[in-house]
């Protein structure tokens, strides 16, 4: 009897094993990403991503109605929040302390917060986690569990899709999206996580409309107008992403008044918003005041020692790419997680960044970019590289210093994907057997040593 049970046990799961070789690839890549990713949500405790208090702020004033923070940059919430988050919570143990302890809701304090002029869309879904929290009177910190859940289920969504409607750069998309990095902000309330996810989807979306639609029908017009919007609202600094549309409406067949209207909406109107919204919250109070009086920030004085003496300014840049370049990749791919304190074997880094090179060249696509499209995604993205550098240089570095402060590698995180596919090449590539298996296993096994160090961290 214990014989035919095994046997057809066997049976079982070899006919599973069977029927997924008939999958479609994104419902691979989500077989292996949910698992590894509700892991991230997991081993790390809440408020431990870089940043995170703040976007944690934000998110739980959000659930309660408040879409436009005070101007005082304060935000009134409940004083469960300041004690049991970081640095409080820097254990497993006392995570499971604060897992099991009531929040009263009602007993509230006033917190300065450095994300109140982050736009409410960045943590409308991470805010149902709290809301839920609240309506069940579940402790603060299972909020922050379902507000991670919550960012990580619109992530996966997105990718799913998103890899369902790329003509090509299937694996360099896969690659990326398996980074420590992006799954440490993708499980997080860190605003990166829908910022990150956002940019990834339009990048496929554009790529999607161009190559596999003849035309773009009313529908698609306003998925792009809506996404270049957010995408300028959210972080100015990757505005300029949105203008890889521009190889797609040329393209298209579509009147002349259209393709001028369409552009201007996919363009103009996206700058405008992201101009007047930053003049808006421009009036906002700052949190960093002892920094910027201590370290000699001052973002006028700074732009006018750029006008001034624009090579040194240049060579600042340079010098900076030249001393902490290989800085940011590491950081880029996940080589310091958390607060920049825990720390990934190297050889995972080492191995990483060999596999995101190798998904370029692994696909056999039907599409690649032509030269000019190949050019003008390098412009877009060393451009975006460039802004990212300025603008940590005016707003975070002290007048006239010879190196940019405060740059993390995860800020290039969205302008990867465009940058990597520039090297895909149509049809040339090297064969490997099963690629569409191996390649999320292997991206998986990567990110056990990752884990296991954010375990190791915690397990005190």
């Amino acid at each position: 009897m214990l014989k035919i049970k095994i046997k057809n046990g066997i049976k079982k799961v070899m006919e599973k094993l069977n029927s997924i070789k008939t999958w479609k690839y994104e419902k691979i890549i989500l077989t292996f990403l949910i698992p590894i990713g509700l892991l991230y949500v997991f081993l790390m405790p809440p408020s431990q991503v870089p940043d995170e208090q703040a976007h944690i702020y934000r998110a739980y004033e959000i659930s309660e109605g408040v879409l436009v923070a005070r101007k005082d940059s304060k935000a009134v919430i409940p004083k469960d929040f300041s004690t049991k988050l970081k640095p409080n919570i820097e254990t497993y143990n006392q995570l499971g302390e604060s897992l099991t302890t009531k929040t009263d809701y009602n007993d509230r304090v006033e917190i300065p917060n450095s994300a109140a002029t982050n736009p409410c869309i960045l943590y409308l879904f991470s805010s149902i986690g709290f809301l839920i929290a609240r309506i069940f009177g579940l402790s603060i910190i299972v909020g922050c569990i379902l507000a991670k859940i919550m960012n990580f289920t619109v992530f996966c969504i997105a990718v799913y899709y998103a890899l369902k409607i790329l003509p090509f750069g299937k694996y360099v998309f896969t690659a990326i999206i398996f980074m420590p990095m992006f799954l440490h902000q993708a499980t997080s309330i860190s605003a990166d996580s829908i910022i990150n996810t956002m940019i990834m989807f339009f990048i496929a979306f554009v790529l999607n409309l161009y190559f596999q639609k003849e035309k773009i029908n009313r529908r698609d017009s306003i998925i792009l107008i809506v996404l270049s919007c957010l995408i300028s609202i959210c972080k100015y600094v990757y505005t300029p992403i949105i203008f890889i549309s521009t190889i797609l409406i040329w393209s298209k067949k579509m009147e002349k008044k259209q393709k001028t209207i369409t552009l201007s909406l996919m363009l103009i109107l996206p700058i405008f918003l992201a101009v007047g919204y930053y003049l808006f919250t421009s009036s906002y109070d700052t949190v960093f005041n002892e920094y910027f009086t201590t370290n000699n920030v001052n973002s006028g004085e700074q732009i006018k020692f750029i006008v001034n003496n624009p090579g040194e300014y240049v060579k600042t840049m340079a010098y900076t790419l030249k001393t902490t370049g290989t800085t940011y990749i590491n950081q880029m791919v996940g080589g310091v997680l958390g607060w920049l304190c825990i720390y990934v074997p190297k050889y995972v880094i080492g191995i990483y960044v060999l596999v995101l090179i190798a998904s370029c060249f692994v696909e056999n696509n039907r599409y690649e970019f032509n030269t000019k499209q190949k050019i003008w995604g390098i412009t877009i993205s060393g451009g975006i590289a460039l802004l990212i550098l300025t603008g940590m240089y005016i707003t975070w570095t002290g007048v006239g210093t010879n190196v940019v402060q405060g740059v993390q590698g995860r800020y290039f995180i969205p302008i990867l994907f465009l940058a990597l596919l520039c090297l895909c090449k149509k049809e040339n590539y090297i064969k490997i057997k099963n690629i569409q298996y191996k390649l999320p296993i292997i991206l998986f096994l990567l990110n056990i040593p990752a884990l296991y160090s954010i375990y190791q961290f915690f397990n005190k």
